[in-house]
């Protein structure tokens, strides 16, 4: 691990600040480090960089419009929890992570046998990171082979052919969710392809999504899942 990832590790260490205040009881430190603690060891034991730490402004590239929202990753057993939820396997599918970030679920993908994993992340900064820690991770067996890895507008991405699990870490507020979900549509329409739409801690624009979906699939978007895991919740969706 290079002297950049030591320095950040020990960062990590540390609970952040805009954490502290809403800590006021003796043991919130250990509250944090049970959130927290178990992803900061895994990024340490694979050698990469995917904790939060990158704020709304410097995430802003390509015009910024997109990136509302400070990087923050979820947990690296979001996607196996995500899929064990809505019985889905990965074999045949494509898995597109979109505002992917610094990579974490993307790692967490190699690790299934998908045909195919793409993350798109508008901010070149990020973009930059994932790459590398693509490119260094150890430790995970990879039983995907095909990575890749897109720096720009989701609202134009032109999604992969075949079966897709897409992924959505609330990476935008409901009026881009809806342009890059209207492109989502738009690549599916007339097509018979299985598409599950994962949505991991959206829960202030969920009911908008379910309304988009609704009215844009004459109602046959199917939801599949829809609970409450850890802190976050998680919403799946079947396209028709």
């Amino acid at each position: 691990m290079g002297k950049y990832t030591k320095l950040n590790f020990l960062r990590e260490l540390l609970p952040r600040r805009c954490e502290r205040g809403r800590h006021r009881t003796p043991f919130w430190p250990f509250r944090w480090w049970a959130r927290h603690g178990s992803d900061i060891v895994l990024d340490c034991l694979y050698g990469v960089d995917t904790g939060p730490g990158v704020s709304a402004e410097k995430r802003g590239g390509n015009g910024g419009n997109h990136c509302s929202y400070a990087y923050d990753p979820a947990p690296w057993w979001t996607l196996s929890r995500s899929l064990r939820l809505a019985q889905l396997r990965a074999e045949n599918f494509n898995f597109v992570d979109i505002g992917c970030g610094k990579g974490r679920v993307l790692l967490s993908a190699l690790a299934f046998p998908f045909t195919r994993v793409v993350g798109i992340e508008l901010s070149p900064e990020l973009y930059k990171i994932a790459k590398q820690n693509i490119a260094s991770v150890r430790f995970i067996t990879r039983r995907c082979s095909s990575v890749q890895m897109i720096c720009g507008d989701a609202a134009a991405f032109m999604i992969p052919e075949g079966p897709n699990i897409i992924f959505f870490y609330n990476p935008f507020p409901l009026d881009i969710m809806e342009s890059v979900l209207d492109n989502v549509l738009q690549r599916y329409s007339g097509v018979s392809r299985p598409v599950y739409l994962i949505f991991y801690g959206c829960s202030a624009i969920i009911g908008g999504i379910n309304g988009f979906l609704a009215l844009n699939t004459n109602g046959h978007a199917r939801r599949l899942v829809s609970t409450t895991v850890g802190h976050r919740t998680v919403n799946i969706f079947e396209l028709p």
